[in-house]
């Protein structure tokens, strides 16, 4: 049994595809884009001016048993003053404990060595959001991914612990919360908001949401700012499936004061599909994804002056009548700390219940100080 570092293209690529044999036979799986994952890997994604990377393996006669990536991002420290290093992308094959005991002992020694004191597993804003703890029978939604439940074994026998939990809400669309909706939308409107979406072809209006985010995130637990070529892979680089009106800006006296970020859930076409390329599969691409049904609420943001206005609710509402009006059934509200309670009361007052949950966790290097 062998832990190595990647380090070569040849090996990142043979580290992608690993997913493909830990997840063959779990049908609510959702292949990743390996295109993403791989820059993502290999340091050429649009953190590359804040972040070292180091994937690394453990295999066992040529075949890799499990895989995760350390990081150090930069940004994120100087956020908050810690020396917090990441793990990400965990994956392993089942029964596998002192393979994957030898994998966490090297990531951990690595993040070390680079001045970490602790590790956090499984949440980094931008590379990968939490894992499941639960609903392993569904399909993940857009930005989420799927893994097994002995996961969680391996991490807890890693000597990790559960720092903080996630939660994701559902709503199914009737005609009486299309009503309540109206209201919402209409109530700012009276009280001078304007509305309008984001232009998805221009870099202007991707730097402004940038902005906002970043100023309305800076107290959120686990962020950090991201910058600019980040999040216009959320925006410009996503404009051949985003749907504008799922977006919004919403301005009052010409002030920008906050802004909803919602999209089509991509996983129902992703999950069909396979992993089949959509190059080659342009047909079948195009045809899913005029038939998805299910939209993904990811985030809202509020600047502070204009907090306690009713905008968020009025921001969402305005994206569920997008989606509504697309012929869509259901939606979710996703990545809501378990104790933000603002964000939950809104999801409430929209209709959402909780689905799905799913657990952060964290390694300290060092004992706490007394």
């Amino acid at each position: 049994m062998r832990v190595q570092q990647v380090s070569s293209r040849a090996e990142t690529q043979r580290y992608v595809e690993f997913a493909d044999e830990v997840y063959r036979d779990v049908p609510a799986w959702v292949p990743p884009d390996t295109h993403h994952l791989t820059e993502l890997l290999s340091g050429e994604s649009g953190f590359a001016d804040q972040s070292r990377v180091q994937p690394f393996w453990v295999e066992h006669e040529g075949r890799i048993l499990a895989t995760v990536a350390a990081v150090r991002d930069e940004a994120y420290d100087r956020r908050w003053q810690e020396q917090m290093g990441h793990l990400l992308f965990f994956e392993a094959l089942p029964d596998q404990p002192a393979a994957v005991a030898e994998l966490w002992q090297a990531a951990c020694g690595w993040l070390a060595e680079q001045g970490a004191n602790s590790a956090r597993l499984s949440l980094l804003p931008g590379w990968q959001l939490p894992l499941t703890i639960d609903a392993y029978d569904a399909v993940p939604t857009l930005f989420h991914t799927y893994n097994p439940p002995y996961y969680h074994s391996y991490i807890k026998n890693g000597g990790f612990w559960t720092e903080h939990g996630v939660v994701q809400y559902q709503v199914a669309f009737t005609d009486a919360l299309a009503s309540r909706y109206h209201a919402m939308v209409e109530r700012a409107t009276r009280d001078g908001v304007t509305f309008r979406a984001f232009d998805l072809e221009a870099p202007a209006d991707n730097e402004t949401f940038t902005a906002i985010f970043n100023e309305t995130f800076r107290a959120h637990w686990g962020f950090m700012p991201l910058p600019n070529a980040v999040m216009a892979g959320l925006t410009t680089g996503l404009k051949d499936v985003l749907v504008a009106d799922f977006t919004a800006f919403a301005a009052v006296d010409g002030d920008v004061a906050g802004f909803v970020y919602s999209a089509p859930d991509l996983n129902q076409v992703f999950h069909a599909m396979r992993g089949r390329s959509v190059e080659d599969h342009l047909p079948e691409f195009q045809q899913r994804l005029a038939a998805i049904d299910h939209g993904v609420l990811l985030v809202i943001g509020v600047t502070e002056r204009y907090r306690g206005r009713g905008l968020n609710l009025a921001l969402a509402a305005r994206s569920y009548l997008a989606m509504i009006e697309r012929g869509y059934r259901s939606a979710s509200y996703t990545v809501v700390l378990d104790d933000n309670w603002r964000s939950r009361r809104t999801a409430e007052k929209l209709g959402a219940r909780v689905t799905r949950n799913f657990n952060v966790y964290r390694k300290d290097f060092r004992p706490p100080a007394h």
